[in-house]
Formats: C-alpha cells, sequence, structure tokens
C-alpha cells in the first residue's frame, strides 16, 4: 500500500470513529437527510422574502423569526434535555419539523404566501427548534463513549455543514427547474413553484430522522439526574469563568459574523448583479469552507488543542469578511465565503465540544440550552441590525462594521485563551 493510502486510511479511521457505534451511526445518517432538506428550504424561505419584498431587511426577519424563540423556550428545553429520555423529545421535534414544513408547501403551492406569513411559519419552527436544540446537542453522549465526545460533536458539524453546502445547491436546482417550466407554461410563478418543491422536499426528508431514532437503542425511561432548577446552569457557569468568557464571547462573534448569511440576497444583486442561481453559489461556497472545517474537528480536535481551534477559527471568519467587503466579482466572493464557512465553523464546533467535555452530565443540558440561548440571543441584534443598516448603506460598508466587531472579540479571545481557562473535567 502506497504511503498516501495508508495516510488516508489512517485519518478515515479517525476522523469517522464515532460512526463505529451503532446507534450514533443511525443517528448521522438519518440527521444527514434531515438537514439537506432544512438547508433547502431555509435557502427558498430566505430569497422567497427578498423576492417578494426586493428588501434586504425581511430576509433578516426570517433569521430573527428562527433563532429569537430560543430565548423564549431555551430554558424549558434544556429542563426537558435533562429530565426526560432525549430520544423521544427528538422525535417529537422532528415530527413537528415536519407538519411545519408540509404547511409551508400548502400554503405557498396554493398562492397564500406574504412575507409576513413566512415570517410566523418561521417563528413556529424556532419554538419548535428552542425545544430540539438542547436535546440534540446534549444527546452526542448518549450515543458514544466520552473518549470520542470531541470527535462525534466533529461529526455533527460536518453532517450539519455538508447539508449547508449542499442543500443550497439542490434548492438552486429546483428553482432552476420551475424557471424552465415558467418557460414552457406562461402564467406560472417559478419562484413560488420553486420554493414549494424545496419545502415540499424537507418535509419528506424528516422521514430519514424519524426511522433512525426509531430503531436507536436506548433506554426508554426518563433520564435520572439529580432534581434541579434552570439556573443551575447559570451556577456552573459562574464557577468556572473561562467557560463564561467563552460563552460570552461566542455571544460577541455571532453579533458581528452570523449576519452575512441575511445579506447575501442583497449583495448576490447589489454588488455582484446576479440572481438566486448566484446566491445559492455563495451559500454553497459557505457551506464548503463550513466542511473543511468540520472536518478539521472531527479529525484533529483534541483538548489540547481547542485554544489553537478557537483562535484559527475566528481569525479565518476575519480574513473571510475582508475579502467579501473588498470582493467585486463572483470567484473572489466565493473565496471569501469559503474563508468565512471555515473559521465559523471551526470556531463553534469547538467551543461546544469544550462545553460538552466540561459539564457533569446532570447538567449539561442546561448548561448547553444556554449555549443555544447566547448563540440565538446574539445572532438576533445582529441580523436586525445588519439588515436595517443595509436598508441605508451599501452592503460592502455593513461588512465593514462586522470586520471591525469580530477584530475586537478576537482580542478578548486571545486574552482568554493566554489563561488557560478550560479544564477537562471528564
Amino acid at each position: 500500500m502506497s504511503p498516501a493510502r495508508r495516510i488516508g486510511r489512517a485519518l478515515g479511521s479517525r476522523t469517522f470513529r464515532s460512526l463505529r457505534h451503532p446507534n450514533y451511526r443511525l443517528y448521522f445518517f438519518g440527521q444527514l437527510v434531515s438537514f439537506l432538506g432544512s438547508w433547502v428550504q431555509s435557502t427558498a424561505m430566505m430569497w422567497l422574502a427578498y423576492d417578494l419584498t426586493n428588501d434586504p431587511g425581511w430576509p433578516a426577519y426570517l433569521m430573527v423569526a428562527q433563532v429569537g424563540p430560543t430565548l423564549l423556550v431555551g430554558p424549558i428545553g434544556g429542563a426537558v434535555a435533562d429530565h426526560f429520555p432525549k430520544r423521544r423529545v427528538i422525535q417529537a421535534t422532528q415530527f413537528a419539523f415536519m407538519l411545519n414544513a408540509m404547511i409551508l408547501t400548502l400554503l405557498v403551492s396554493g398562492d397564500f404566501v406574504t412575507p409576513v406569513l413566512l415570517v410566523a411559519m418561521q417563528f413556529i419552527s424556532g419554538l419548535i427548534q428552542g425545544i430540539d436544540l438542547p436535546a440534540r446537542l446534549a444527546v452526542v453522549t448518549d450515543l458514544v463513549p466520552v473518549d470520542d465526545v470531541v470527535n462525534a460533536v466533529g461529526l455533527n458539524s460536518l453532517l450539519f455543514n455538508s447539508a449547508r453546502a449542499v442543500g443550497p445547491a439542490i434548492a438552486g436546482l429546483f428553482f432552476v427547474l420551475a424557471k424552465g417550466w415558467a418557460d414552457v407554461s406562461p402564467g406560472v410563478d417559478p419562484t413560488r413553484w420553486g420554493a414549494a418543491a424545496c419545502f415540499a422536499a424537507n418535509s419528506v426528508s424528516f422521514l430519514a430522522v424519524l426511522l433512525a431514532l426509531s430503531r436507536i437503542e436506548v433506554p426508554a425511561g426518563p433520564v435520572k439526574t439529580e432534581r434541579g432548577s434552570f439556573w443551575d446552569g447559570f451556577r456552573y457557569l459562574a464557577r468556572h469563568r473561562g467557560l463564561a468568557g467563552l460563552v460570552l464571547l461566542t455571544g460577541c462573534f455571532c453579533v458581528f459574523a452570523w449576519p452575512v448569511l441575511t445579506l447575501f440576497p442583497a449583495y448576490t444583486r447589489q454588488v455582484l448583479g446576479k440572481a438566486e442561481g448566484t446566491y445559492s453559489l455563495l451559500l454553497s461556497a459557505f457551506g464548503g469552507g463550513a466542511l473543511v472545517g468540520a472536518l478539521t474537528t472531527a479529525t484533529f480536535g483534541s483538548h489540547h488543542r481547542r485554544g489553537w481551534f478557537l483562535v484559527i477559527g475566528g481569525a479565518a471568519g476575519w480574513v473571510g469578511l475582508f475579502v467579501l467587503l473588498s470582493a467585486t466579482v463572483l470567484p473572489l466572493s466565493m473565496l471569501a465565503c469559503l474563508f468565512l464557512g471555515f473559521g465559523m465553523v471551526l470556531y463553534l464546533s469547538t467551543g461546544q465540544s469544550t462545553l460538552q467535555t466540561s459539564v457533569p452530565n446532570a447538567t449539561r443540558g442546561r448548561v448547553m440550552a444556554l449555549w443555544a440561548m447566547m448563540l440565538s440571543a446574539s445572532s438576533l441584534p445582529g441580523h436586525l441590525i445588519a439588515g436595517e443598516l443595509a436598508r441605508r448603506w451599501p452592503v460592502p460598508d455593513v461588512l465593514l462594521l462586522m470586520f471591525g466587531g469580530v477584530a475586537v472579540t478576537m482580542i478578548g479571545l486571545a486574552v482568554l485563551i493566554a489563561s488557560k481557562p478550560f479544564p477537562h473535567q471528564q
């Protein structure tokens, strides 16, 4: 066997080692199909909202409607994840997501869709996500041994970002097919029917994860943890200042970095002068970079490297923003999106696994609910502010402001990492 093949085989066995565990393997492939559908739907909703209004504020409203409800029901989701079987919780939420997608399909195909209705449906999806996310973040430790938790978190990020890379391209294909149909059938609205096809595909995709969850063999009874309150998560972070600092800095990072997704539709038209096909390419490039970031975490992530990975991830996102605000042609814009996706996912997956391996099982769901709430609390004003500024300023000027914010966050992150604050407690 050649040295290259030996190295490839060794890296493959290291990168995907959590797939040796049957429960996690079922969960992984079921989630992969479901995430593909979710990204197809998300891409279609953002473009549909912008197409209906020609207003860069509406995609921001959609993002807020998706992440904002986590602040409302996050405490409930964390408590549910700690006191009930996580598999049952996820089954219920995935079924609710499927119903939401089916209703969206009917509304759009029946030509009842309005921007306000899209936001309302997205808000309902966000409420479901507020219960679903803490359970999905915490369930990893039920599916793999402790030694494979960092790898499993990396693989979760890998499958999510694989879908992020491929899902928008699939959505773009649905829109292209709908446009071809409109060319031969006058009166057909290609945007509406393309979006309806995306929503239908998403509703079907949830069957894969529901089937996988039904075959996972875990105890069916309530999770046996010490009784406590949601405030136990705050108390834990108060006793571990380094982890609390990581959560706060992650919030700052998301305020300035995540809203770039909100700006993509307006950036596509205003800066590049293109339509939905190019928008899908930008999202796919972002997803491709995110995929590399997830692979890096799954393959090389460890207790000793997490500080470096946090710094490298933040720096890559910073560079990506700089290139994007300077770019005026598609290839350079796609390169910027690759850097952005890589940096943001490397940072966030490393931060998540740091919490996962530092928190005891009895409070893990509540601490991870705080993590999810911080991501929502930070991205919510970020998306709103970015959307409002894009109405008044050129998109590159908004990106310049975000670039400066990430730079300040990086200084705080460097100070935090220098104090070596993350003990490995498991």
